[in-house]
């Protein structure tokens, strides 16, 4: 049965929604308070700067994995077999690329079980995390030693200084996304399908009464994909900015791996060192600061980054990286977890479906968290 839907906010997960709603026969409408692609102001959403790496990162619910998964499934299709969007491109898609990731951690002495006499190397008795068990992402559990044997073998970036630093190293092929490309692909295919089309970018809501004052009675649902606008919009204050900065660099040819440091003794929680090849660029960050709300790049941060992109690129060719851009984006953090599902406490004649909260891993959930708001718009109607 075809509803009339209503989309608050035009990031990943507003898109995404979209989309998949149009698939499903709706007709959708959306409004949001910036651009799709905007990448600077401060109604801006986070996606289009993002890294893109599939991977959940800062999004504590229980229902991520099964997010996940659907959005693995998606991406892996895109890579290898024919876009599922109606934008012509080449097969497989150039938005979508699987690159080698490597997340180098120090584990505690008791993680370390025996030595083998044969190799000299360890055998870590890490346990992945579940959403690592496809065996599609071929993730692995190494010691440096080892990774330095696959550095030659397999072609992977490493630089010395991790094999310095580290113990293990847990390492996969994930989905990256190029997500300015992406973006413009469902923007594309919301506006040129014959249920959609119909997009307001200049509009800000202050609070659920003006929304349902404008489309209240024209729509049969609301959907809230509004990131951290959430926190005005709905007055939640369990949501909370996590920011992020970024520099993004040209990325040279054979660039293929993913660093993410978030343990000591190079990288921590507040300060994840990390670089993401993303179509034509690298981009480097980084910074997680829940509570931060500052909108252009600090002094320190900028000089901070840059050492990131030499510890991290530097040992991968003797010509200096030309850098092409800087970025300061804010992930939509909800500490007790993503809110997702019918609000029965807003009135009105449109039935509100809130879909928002979803940290750092919005490019890892997207799909998956709107083929939840379909089944919950089939089960309401």
């Amino acid at each position: 049965m075809t509803s009339r839907v209503l989309i608050v906010g035009s990031g990943i997960l507003g898109l995404r929604t979209a989309t998949s709603l149009l698939r499903h026969g709706h007709r959708v409408t959306m409004r949001s308070a910036a651009a799709p692609l905007a990448s600077s102001g401060p109604a801006a959403p986070a996606s289009p700067g993002a890294g893109g790496l599939w991977m959940p990162f800062h999004c504590e619910d229980v229902r991520v994995e099964k997010w996940a998964k659907h959005q693995l499934e998606e991406y892996l299709e895109m890579i290898n077999v024919e876009p599922l969007l109606s934008v012509p491109h080449s097969s497989p898609s150039p938005y979508y690329s699987q690159i080698t990731s490597l997340l180098p951690s120090n584990p505690p002495p008791s993680s370390i079980t025996t030595k083998a006499a044969d190799t000299g190397t360890y055998s870590p008795t890490f346990t992945p995390p579940s959403w690592a068990t496809d065996p599609r992402l071929n993730y692995q559990t190494l010691t440096m030693h080892q990774l330095e044997w696959q550095k030659a073998v397999t072609k992977i970036h490493v630089p010395s200084v991790l094999l310095d630093s580290y113990s293990t190293c847990h390492t996969f092929s994930a989905p990256i996304v190029d997500s300015p490309e992406i973006l413009n692909s469902h923007l594309k295919f919301f506006i040129n399908h014959k249920n959609g089309g119909d997009i307001l970018t200049d509009r800000f809501y202050n609070s659920v009464e003006e929304v349902l004052e404008e489309g209240g009675g024209e729509f049969d649902f609301i959907v809230n994909c509004t990131g951290g606008g959430a926190k005005a919009l709905m007055s939640d204050n369990e949501l909370t900015p996590g920011r992020g900065c970024l520099k993004y660099y040209k990325r040279k040819p054979g660039f293929d791996t993913c660093i993410l440091l978030d343990d000591p003794p190079i990288g921590c929680d507040e300060r994840p060192v990390y670089c993401i090849p993303r179509g034509d660029l690298v981009a480097v960050g980084g910074f997680y600061l829940e509570g931060d709300d500052y909108p252009e790049m600090r002094l320190d941060e900028r000089e901070i980054l840059e050492e990131n992109a030499e510890m991290l690129l530097g040992e991968f060719d003797d010509e200096k990286w030309e850098e092409v851009g800087e970025w300061v984006g804010f992930r939509p953090v909800r500490n007790s977890g993503v809110k997702l599902g019918l609000n029965t406490d807003v009135g009105g004649r449109a039935k509100w479906i809130d879909c928002y909260g979803h940290g750092g891993s919005g490019w890892t959930v997207a799909s998956g968290c709107a083929e939840e708001v379909a089944g919950i718009i089939k089960s309401s109607t």
